[in-house]
């Protein structure tokens, strides 16, 4: 089993509530990041309607590595401050986890700090590079959501 963390940071020309809202909405993320999310089908909502349980197919690039992994992730949040998706064990018995969080900070009315944070414990060869595509999987997601953020 090998750890991986990356995180990336920067700052959204966004109100936090605005940038909340708009992370939030899972669904639309294959819609601003179609090379890290490439599909979010939700299978559960809670009493408002916000999505509580995704099946996706994320992305992971990196130099010339791609591959495409499908999983089952619960959305957890936390108004204005946090979007987190956490993977739900399957029925293999696995001990693999992954877990993409969206922090956000209010720097003013009109900005906010965004943080993607990717946490895993994963079932990988040693040989692979995965603290790079841990990193570019984040600065990725960040990129894309700072432009859809914008």
């Amino acid at each position: 089993m090998r750890q991986i963390n990356a995180t990336a940071t920067d700052v959204a020309p966004q109100n936090v509530e605005i940038a909340f809202s708009r992370l939030q909405d899972v669904e639309a993320y294959p819609v601003w990041y179609p090379d890290g999310a490439k599909r979010v089908e939700v299978l559960e909502r809670d009493a408002d309607g916000v999505p509580r349980l995704i099946d996706a197919v994320l992305a992971a690039v990196a130099g010339p590595l791609r591959k495409n992994f499908d999983v089952r992730l619960e959305v957890q949040t936390e108004r204005p401050t946090l979007v987190a998706l956490r993977r739900v064990a399957d029925d293999r018995g696995d001990h693999e986890a992954l877990t993409i969080s969206w922090r956000l900070r209010e720097l003013d009315l009109e900005r906010t700090e965004v943080t993607v944070e990717m946490v895993a414990h994963l079932d990988l060869p040693p040989f692979l590079p995965v603290g790079a595509v841990a990193q570019e999987a984040a600065d990725g997601f960040l990129r894309a959501a700072l432009a859809h953020l914008a």
